[in-house]
């Protein structure tokens, strides 16, 4: 015991290194290609007054742009390990402060579009590979192509138009706080956590489907069959934890994904989301916002994925036995 938890330890303890060495290698990369955008953020902030070249100069200090490019990208990435990320060049705004006002807008749509596609998911994946190739399967797993191969923005306008426009369900666009209204607040969200919902759910439920099918031919499963066992206990009890190491993967994944990717989604619904903050900083040529949007995505990605792992090893008993 004392070898394996020594053993998990130093495990534990490579893993971290490796992922700060890649967030690291993902902050000076995005740090190198925001420098490529083009546009002058001197020129955004002062705007006709840039050419007044003492004051072009004086911003130009003030803002930490006349040093050279290491030292800029020296002084960024001392001061991100501190904590801060910078202050927006137009609006003098922390950055750090901008990531918090829009961070729980994306969090809460990816929370729930995380837990209700699993809640679908799980159920009708298992019901799908115990049924294999029955009328249940095939309507589930055809519905699933479908959701996969249409575009989030495709299926947003109808639902917009019927579910907003039409039957006036819930609002078409803007978002209400939850510390104003928690019903509110469900109904701003509830269209755009399902245009996430709907494809995560189809992919999620493919992987399960897939690899429960391979489990239940195990013979582990024929041998818990043989004893008598109820099918929901062979299927929930014995399938379903080897078959959702797949699932667990691409569930991390996604967190990240997610945090900076349903940019189309806040945009076509008016969220104040990370995605779109993201968009209007490359637009402004907001260095500073852009390099802290990217780097809270590598974050994600990285603890998600460093979660996962660790999970393999409660879930896996052979991840348990390597390791000892």
């Amino acid at each position: 015991m004392l070898l394996w938890r020594r053993r998990l330890r130093g495990r534990i303890v490579a893993k971290v290194v490796k992922l700060v060495v890649v967030v690291c290698s993902v902050a000076a990369l995005t740090f190198i290609g925001t420098r490529q955008l083009g546009g002058d953020p001197v020129v955004q902030r002062l705007g006709p007054q840039a050419s007044n070249k003492v004051a072009y100069e004086a911003t130009q200090r003030e803002l930490g742009l006349d040093k050279p490019f290491i030292n800029q990208l020296g002084s960024w990435s001392w001061n991100a390990v501190r904590g801060d990320l910078g202050t927006t060049y137009q609006s003098n705004q922390p950055v750090k402060e901008a990531l918090q006002q829009r961070l729980p807008v994306t969090v809460e749509l990816l929370l729930l579009a995380q837990l209700f596609s699993m809640l679908i998911a799980v159920p009708l994946g298992t019901i799908c590979a115990y049924k294999q190739n029955s009328l249940f399967d095939r309507i589930v797993t055809g519905a699933s192509f479908a959701l996969l191969s249409i575009p989030g923005f495709a299926l947003a306008i109808p639902l917009i138009y019927y579910v907003a426009v039409k039957w006036s369900i819930v609002p078409a666009v803007g978002f209400v706080h939850i510390s104003e209204s928690v019903v509110d607040n469900l109904r701003s969200v509830a269209l755009p956590a399902i245009i996430l919902i709907l494809p995560l759910s189809a992919v999620y439920l493919r992987l399960l489907r897939s690899d429960m099918i391979a489990t239940l031919q195990e013979d582990f499963i024929l041998m818990a069959r043989a004893k008598g066992l109820p099918t929901r206990r062979i299927l929930l009890g014995h399938a379903l934890r080897p078959s959702s190491f797949s699932l667990l993967t691409v569930f991390g994944i996604n967190f990240g994904g997610l945090l900076g990717g349903a940019v189309i989604v806040e945009y076509l619904f008016g969220l104040p989301g990370v995605g779109v903050l993201a968009v209007q900083a490359i637009g402004r040529r907001e260095y500073l916002l852009v390099q802290g949007v990217v780097l809270l995505v590598a974050v994600t990605f990285v603890v998600a994925n460093f979660l996962v792992d660790m999970l393999y090893t409660v879930l896996d008993p052979r991840v348990r036995r390597a390791a000892a």
